[in-house]
């Protein structure tokens, strides 16, 4: 099968494109034919080195972990999915990931497609809105009906930020999103009830503060802190040190500070499955690419003005 890989920490320019064996699915695992990738921050970053002490590489390392497409062939004793069914996941671990023809999915991290839902989207969905998830509900601790809280999504407009937003509306809490004035009817349209233009110097003018802020963006908490209830949260997809700093005296603080933290599981996936065939979550497509162009996607995610998630078209046989 066709893939695309890197032997040695690098930029873009590392990826090269190769002929690998196909991989096979063991027990509790199913072979998926590759329709669509999306890129992530983690996978160049990964590939940077930076991250390394957190996601080393294991060399020579196939990239992406989001993935979207049909199962060819099912491990032993799988009864869950059949060969046929369209299937998304956030891949862990694997022989080929998911910037390749084929893939192997573990049952814990595959969920079925909503009927009708685009492979490019659906490859868009599973890191992005687990992470916008997580954060709010597993960290924030906000409840999926019925939320009264105010929250502020920084960078509404992102990958994780535009799925953050309808998450948060569609459990009934009043969102303000962060973003930059070309964006706005965007985000406005994604359900927020407001939009802050991070580039005016009195943005946050007359704002009452918020019960949650959740960073996509990254940098320091304080400017967030200031803005919280009391009793209010801070989660970040996107932590430094000064987010793990702070974190360690939620104990004691009224104000917490969390550094978000993803565990990709089937069950989130077929949440947001619901959501979407509900119509109350869809995925924003700022470009596509073909699998051979991966490097030009990594570009433009690394140049940070995407709008929603970056899909990587892939070519099956």
């Amino acid at each position: 099968m066709k893939a695309i890989r890197y032997r040695a920490y690098g930029g873009p320019e590392v990826l090269e494109v190769v002929d690998v064996e196909r991989p096979q699915p063991a027990a509790d695992q199913v072979l998926i034919q590759v329709a669509a990738s999306s890129v992530n921050p983690v996978d160049w970053k990964m590939a940077s080195g930076h991250i390394r002490l957190l996601f080393p590489a294991k060399f020579p390392q196939v990239p992406g972990f989001d993935v979207a497409g049909r199962v060819v062939e099912v491990g032993p004793g799988v009864t869950k999915f059949a060969v046929g069914d369209r299937v998304f996941a956030r891949l862990n671990k694997g022989i080929g990931a998911a910037s390749a023809e084929y893939t192997v999915g573990s049952l814990a991290d595959v969920a079925a497609i909503p009927e009708g839902m685009d492979d490019g989207e659906a490859a868009g969905l599973p890191l992005a809105g687990m992470t916008a998830l997580q954060a709010l509900r597993d960290y924030c601790g906000m409840s999926m009906s019925g939320a009264t809280q105010r929250v502020l999504v920084v960078g509404a407009s992102g990958g994780v930020g535009h799925l953050a937003v309808q998450i948060a509306r569609a459990a009934g809490a009043y969102v303000v999103g962060v973003c930059s004035a070309k964006n706005a009817p965007l985000v406005l349209g994604l359900g927020a009830q407001e939009v802050i233009d991070y580039a005016k110097p009195d943005a946050y003018a007359g704002q009452a503060p918020f019960d949650i802020v959740f960073d996509c963006v990254g940098g320091s908490p304080k400017p967030w802190l200031a803005r919280l209830t009391p009793n209010g949260q801070l989660a970040s997809c996107a932590p430094g040190a000064g987010h793990i700093f702070r974190s360690l005296f939620n104990g004691l603080a009224r104000r917490k500070v969390y550094a978000v933290r993803l565990k990709a599981n089937a069950a989130d996936l077929e949440f947001l499955g619901k959501m979407v065939a509900d119509g109350n979550l869809r995925v924003i497509v700022d470009s596509r690419f073909p699998l051979e162009q991966l490097k030009e996607a990594w570009q433009r995610s690394i140049a940070g003005r995407s709008i929603g998630k970056i899909v990587v078209d892939v070519a099956t046989p």
